[in-house]
């Protein structure tokens, strides 16, 4: 397998194996200047995409969102090309073992079944906390049938070298439901404006709670109005309280407690 990666000294194969390489593109990072979002006195980075991705249109949903891992010390821009991808990047980033995440990585050379030399870009690579990492392609699933994507990324499998990734996958649109990619994104919302205080109430709240229960009966003993709601749907995503994710949560949602 080839990495292809600019012509620069820095850029080389062993940056791509632990940490994942800091670069920054100029001409990526400031396609969508409203995405930014300071932590403190400081900006978030540039995004680390290697493939220039075009600006937005009326037709398509491509831009950006600020995304802080626990492997980062700083946020970072994320750049996405589509719905579907940020979906994807929503459900990734609310698993909650997601350390370290790199869209658009260094393409990947392979031969595709006619023997001719071709490029891939992976949409995302990813790192667990268990150190493992995917390199995941993001596709409507009836795009991928039609085009023989399946075939064409068994091709590319086989290219993958270990020390890029563990494992390759793809990841379409029938994945996930559609409430779970909505539970994602509110839960990617909620936890840049925690309440410490009332997350701290909580702990206190679950000791003389029967469960099951519902999460307006919590947020209700909480009395903390909307911020009760999204600290409550916090701890489910945190493992302080099991939900089923895959329907849409919302007030009448039943909660146990504890991760299953």
């Amino acid at each position: 397998m080839t990495i292809n990666t600019p012509n620069d000294p820095e850029l080389n194969f062993a940056a791509v194996r632990t940490p994942f390489l800091q670069s920054s593109l100029p001409a990526a990072t400031n396609l969508w200047p409203e995405v930014s979002e300071t932590i403190g006195d400081l900006p978030p980075l540039p995004s680390r995409s290697m493939r220039r991705i075009a600006r937005r249109s009326k037709s398509s949903s491509r831009g950006g969102i600020v995304v802080r891992l626990p492997g980062w010390q700083r946020s970072r821009i994320v750049l996405f090309e589509s719905r579907l991808e940020l979906n994807v990047l929503y459900v990734l980033l609310a698993r909650g073992d997601v350390i370290d995440l790199w869209e658009q990585p260094p393409s990947v050379t392979y031969y595709d079944a006619k023997g001719q030399r071709r490029n891939h870009f992976f949409d995302f690579l990813i790192q667990r906390a268990s150190g493992r990492r995917e390199a995941i392609a993001v596709k409507p699933a009836k795009l991928a049938r039609d085009n023989g994507f399946d075939d064409e990324l068994c091709l590319i499998r086989q290219a993958v070298n270990k020390n890029f990734a563990d494992d390759v996958r793809l990841i379409t649109d029938q994945c996930f439901s559609r409430a779970e990619a909505i539970n994602a994104e509110r839960y990617f919302d909620f936890a840049r404006h925690r309440d410490a205080d009332v997350a701290v109430q909580l702990k206190h709240v679950l000791e003389t709670t029967s469960f099951p229960t519902t999460i307006a009966e919590l947020s209700q003993k909480l009395n903390a109005g909307g911020q009760g709601f999204r600290t409550v749907f916090l701890a489910i995503y945190e493992g302080l309280l099991t939900a089923d994710k895959t329907a849409l949560i919302d007030s009448q949602t039943t909660v146990f407690l504890g991760a299953v």
